[in-house]
């Protein structure tokens, strides 16, 4: 299908979708079920296999995220050529899976293939998964090649943090295919992401770690040659490094005012990243609404509706976790934004 037709197709398919996702008002229904079973009822609109609780729990999780995957994969499959910011959004999970087989080849056990959580993107990725444990043969001919090795256990944070800067930048790199209002639209998806991961991360390292302004940065992920104050995700988190992480007027006028954790008169304050973060999943959540609303028929929606369906995906998994922990309804609402919930 040609790209206009593949767009406006994709467009009214995921519209469709997303009116039934458990999003928005919809969201406390996960909440409301007494039982994974019920849960998967739901999800699904079939009977629950008969197998444990802690089975059906992780059955849950695998069934609705292969269901995601399948559903953006029929997306990509009507473009001729898809849009590479479109499939660079599914190399998320070749990243971890190439992780997860080199953590796997480090441990006393060799885990065999079959036994991995590996998440299947199909003709999308590039890694040669039959290859296994020969990493080297499974990263050859692929832009990984040069992970030939698990690396050893003390190296492998580093390791992580390069295929994750490398997944970062490629999508970033993407953009550039795009012009006018389209390219605007996804450097604003991109940046809303990226930019707050990389505040939360600087704002764990010294609240939590007690890190250094200069050591941060060097933690920090960037798109240009460096993380430096002109990269447009490395900049926002290095400002925010000047600020006092005690003085709560000092934190009124960021972009993110209204996530911050409130002040209480006559108690010591300090700036809270699990509470800034709980918050702003749900202001970027609305605004990734705003925006797939916005461009119509563009395939740049498509990337914010799976944005979107990854965010239902994170409730689903609060709400089994919730079920199999015996944890509240309410607790684990607060978890996704959702203030109350009705127990019926």
């Amino acid at each position: 299908m040609d790209k206009n037709g593949a767009q406006t197709f994709c467009y009214s398919k995921a519209s469709g979708v997303l009116k039934k996702a458990f999003l928005k008002e919809n969201r406390s229904l996960l909440f409301q079920q007494k039982s994974l079973i019920e849960l998967w009822t739901l999800l699904f609109n079939t009977e629950a296999p008969l197998i444990p609780e802690t089975l059906l729990a992780e059955e849950i999780e695998k069934k609705a995220l292969n269901q995601l995957i399948n559903d953006y994969q029929f997306f990509l499959n009507q473009f001729d050529v898809p849009p590479a910011f479109l499939v660079d959004q599914l190399k998320f999970f070749e990243v971890e899976n190439l992780k997860q087989m080199a953590d796997c080849l480090n441990s006393e056990e060799k885990i065999p293939l079959e036994k991995l959580h590996i998440i299947n993107i199909g003709k999308y990725g590039n890694l040669k998964y039959s290859r296994y444990p020969d990493l080297h043969r499974v990263t050859s001919g692929t832009e990984y090649e040069w992970l030939k090795q698990a690396p050893e256990i003390h190296q492998q944070r580093e390791m992580e943090f390069k295929l994750d800067l490398q997944y970062i930048r490629g999508i970033w790199n993407s953009i550039n295919e795009y012009s006018g209002e389209e390219k605007q639209w996804a450097e604003k998806l991109f940046l809303d992401e990226y930019v707050m991961k990389n505040i939360l991360w600087a704002l764990r390292l010294s609240v939590y770690y007690n890190f250094q302004k200069e050591d941060i940065i060097q933690h920090l992920f960037y798109v240009t040659d460096a993380p430096n104050m002109a990269d447009p995700i490395a900049g926002p988190a290095i400002k925010i490094l000047r600020k006092d992480i005690t003085d709560y007027s000092q934190w009124q006028n960021v972009f993110f005012a209204k996530c911050i954790n409130p002040y209480i008169a006559g108690e010591n304050w300090c700036v809270d990243p699990a509470w800034i973060e709980k918050r702003y999943s749900v202001e970027k959540n609305r605004r990734t609404y705003h925006l797939f609303h916005t461009c119509v028929n563009e395939s740049v929606a498509l990337a914010a509706w799976f944005q979107l369906k990854l965010f239902e995906l994170s409730c689903i998994r609060t709400a089994s976790e919730s079920i199999k922990l015996n944890i509240s309804s309410q607790e684990a609402l607060e978890a996704t934004g959702v203030r109350e919930v009705n127990n019926g």
